[in-house]
């Protein structure tokens, strides 16, 4: 972690130097002119900043980009920075005493840098701020919204992925992949917000509040859904390994081996998504076989392992119902088929076997082989890869063990294990 911090310092000076040339650059004696209308946006910024909702892992979303997206169409781009500035400013300090000063540092870059870009690319697209003609204005908006809405999440996804070690794209799918929409749907707002005070003034912007919180109110909403989904599955995965003391953490570890698995393969974030779900719950149907068959320390008799082999079947009965795990449930039902057609429940072979089932099959057992269990201790990490590279093509599939090896060799898959 220490590593990762210096990284990420060395990130927040390199976006400190752009921001505070663009900061600088864009001073004008105009603007200062022009305070009424400065501090109006600038308290409209602010209080959209305040109301932020939480994203699922990291980071914030807030409704500011509607008011900041009026002002650059309002007061062009210079004005723009500093209101962009003093209410991001104003933000970090009601909370400096909650989050470390290089955390509040970096937000206040990014604010600087995406609207200072953004407003930059809509001057230059021949947008004029202050008098706006959607017709003939129409590319150099759509370039602003764009240009805002990528540097916002292309900065604060790397900037993430430095602090935490964590792929981008693992990042960006549980992040800020499904709140794309609803910023791109703040866009018309801040049009709207423009139009209504370049035609009406301040006192028209009482009305483009209501739409404002209404927006707001919409990105709590959704996020509240997805709490709600990330919860389920969490208490899902927390009755699973209660029921087996030393399996515990064994879902967390198997889904993280997935998706580093799954990013060094390159494949795309919707399959990502599920195959998380999937590997969080892939033991689920293990709430139905005894205690004393999972618990057992010594050899399980036929009988016994003919109760274990059902519980992939089980686990995907349990989750086929539920509309955002339906896909997750058919990876649950084969994680344990074999490349060679030995595995179970259905004996599937090869490709027949779906790739997200393949990829759970080998960090399921990856991490299986480095973890205690009761018939035997952790293996380390060189005898475990070769178990599994002698079964590549028998038991697991060889592109999902070549994946594993190449996570392992650039030090995104480490174990404690001797």
């Amino acid at each position: 972690m220490e590593r990762h911090l210096k990284l990420f310092i060395i990130y927040i000076s390199f976006l400190t130097l752009i921001a505070g040339k663009i900061l600088i650059s864009s001073w004008d004696i105009i603007i200062w002119r022009q305070i009424t209308t400065v501090s109006f946006f600038t308290c409209l910024a602010f209080l959209a900043e305040i109301l932020s909702i939480s994203l699922p892992k990291y980071g914030e979303v807030t409704v500011g980009f509607a008011v900041l997206m009026g002002s650059i169409l309002v007061l062009g781009t210079k004005a723009s920075i500093w209101i962009a500035f003093m209410a991001a400013l104003l933000s970090e300090l009601k909370s400096v005493f909650k989050k470390p000063f290089y955390k509040s540092l970096c937000n206040i870059c990014v604010y600087i840098i995406m609207v200072g870009l953004s407003g930059h690319f809509f001057e230059f697209m021949g947008g004029t701020p202050g008098s706006i003609n959607l017709y003939k204005e129409l590319i150099p908006i759509i370039v602003l919204i764009f240009t805002y809405l990528f540097i916002n999440v292309s900065l604060i996804t790397l900037g993430f992925s430095i602090l935490n070690g964590e792929h981008l794209l693992s990042i960006f799918s549980s992040n800020f992949k499904w709140a794309l929409p609803n910023y791109l749907a703040l866009a018309p707002l801040g049009i709207i917000f423009a139009i209504t005070y370049i035609n009406v003034g301040s006192a028209g912007i009482l009305l483009f509040l209501v739409p404002l919180l209404i927006a707001r109110h919409s990105f709590q909403l959704y996020m509240n859904m997805r709490k709600i989904y990330l919860e389920t599955i969490q208490a899902l995965a927390t009755a699973i390994e209660a029921k087996d003391p030393y399996t515990r953490g064994h879902s967390e570890r198997v889904a993280m081996y997935s998706s580093i698995i799954a990013e060094e393969m390159n494949l795309p974030e919707d399959f990502l998504n599920t195959l998380n779900f999937a590997a969080l719950l892939h033991d689920i149907g293990k709430i139905g076989i005894p205690d004393e068959i999972l618990n057992k320390p010594g050899k399980l008799s036929e009988e016994e392992f003919d109760r274990i082999r059902i519980h992939p079947i089980l686990g995907a009965n349990i989750v086929e119902k539920i509309d955002f795990l339906a896909q997750a449930s058919s990876y649950i039902r084969f994680h344990h088929e074999r490349q060679n057609g030995r595995g179970y429940p259905e004996g599937l072979k090869g490709e027949d076997i779906p790739l997200g089932a393949a990829i759970l099959a080998v960090a399921d057992a990856f991490d299986a082989l480095t973890s205690d269990r009761p018939y035997r201790r952790a293996w380390n990490l060189d005898d475990t890869l070769h178990e599994i590279e002698i079964n590549s093509g028998i038991q697991f599939r060889p592109e999902v063990v070549e994946a594993l090896k190449n996570a392992v060799k650039k030090g995104r898959i480490r174990i404690d294990a001797g």
